[in-house]
């Protein structure tokens, strides 16, 4: 019913229950069904928005890896370049050369990837594929790596060792001037007379002339023994090196005293068995007497 303010008459309408509950229906069903359509759009457009996010972190993720990439393939020309180097250490230090399947270093087993790889290889097998290699890549990388530098340890250590066995090894002549006498077996003695073994090569040379240590070592006698060398030098290089310089005017390193190749330790002279001023060189190794013209390099020059 309509009741105005005023003196109209009132007006009265009549509706049934059943257009009512239609009515109703209706207006519950297109809220509904808007409600419904506005959550689907922002759901939709949600769904956009993450789906180009995802798009756009692929994208980076994948530029990542090819940059990774690349900077492993100038990883591995480094490498290359350093086992080259590390061959040439090997071959200059003694050693054996390491085998091409060992310097590989493959990593073997039939799947290497981890469990975040297996899933984005689901998720995306592009990128995941691409990712496993640059991983595999790596790994086989830190483990060539890892060879060499045990690899180069090795040849650095050797080469140190060499180096010290050659600072140790007599290469130098002690003295300037020509041979008189050979290392011989059997030569006549010019003062006993007799024929007996010379253990030694003999360098003529005026009195006063520098004789030189021919290598690293420590004096181990300095002065006369009275056996016929005369002022002599004896010096123990190790590695079975001992070195002997006779008839010296004067000796000027003593027992104990450390020195290097090149080292002035006596001057030339004319003591004990001579004829003349000359240097009498010996040079033993591991006990026995040999030529020292066999450790006497022609272009070696003092240290």
């Amino acid at each position: 019913m309509l009741v105005p303010h005023d003196n109209e008459r009132v007006r009265s309408f009549q509706v049934k229950w059943k257009h009512v509950r239609n009515v109703v229906s209706s207006a519950v069903l297109v809220v509904f069904l808007l409600g419904t359509f506005t959550v689907a759009f922002f759901i939709k457009q949600g769904q956009h928005v993450r789906s180009a996010t995802l798009r756009h972190e692929n994208e980076l993720l994948a530029s990542e890896v090819d940059q990774m990439r690349t900077e492993m393939e100038q990883l591995n020309r480094s490498i290359e370049a350093l086992s080259r180097r590390d061959e040439q250490y090997r071959a200059l230090s003694g050693l054996a050369s390491v085998s091409g399947d060992v310097r590989r270093a493959g990593i073997g087993g039939p799947d290497g990837r981890s469990v975040s790889e297996q899933a984005l290889m689901r998720l995306n097998p592009e990128v995941g594929g691409r990712l496993s290699a640059a991983s595999l890549n790596l790994d086989a990388l830190t483990r060539r790596a890892s060879v060499l530098k045990a690899s180069m340890d090795q040849a650095l250590a050797a080469l140190q060792r060499n180096r010290e066995r050659l600072a140790s090894t007599p290469t130098i002549a002690p003295t300037s001037g020509p041979l008189s006498s050979l290392f011989s077996t059997g030569r006549y003695h010019p003062v006993l007379h007799v024929t007996r073994p010379h253990k030694g090569i003999d360098i003529a040379a005026a009195t006063g002339e520098p004789i030189l240590a021919p290598a690293k070592g420590v004096v181990r006698f300095a002065g006369n023994k009275g056996n016929g060398y005369g002022n002599m030098v004896e010096i123990d290089h190790g590695y079975g090196y001992i070195t002997r310089f006779a008839h010296a005017s004067r000796l000027l390193a003593h027992t104990g005293d450390v020195v290097k190749r090149g080292d002035i330790i006596a001057l030339v002279g004319a003591t004990g068995l001579v004829t003349g001023p000359h240097l009498h060189y010996e040079v033993e190794l591991d006990g026995r007497q040999v030529d020292p013209l066999n450790f006497i390099v022609a272009d070696a020059i003092p240290d």
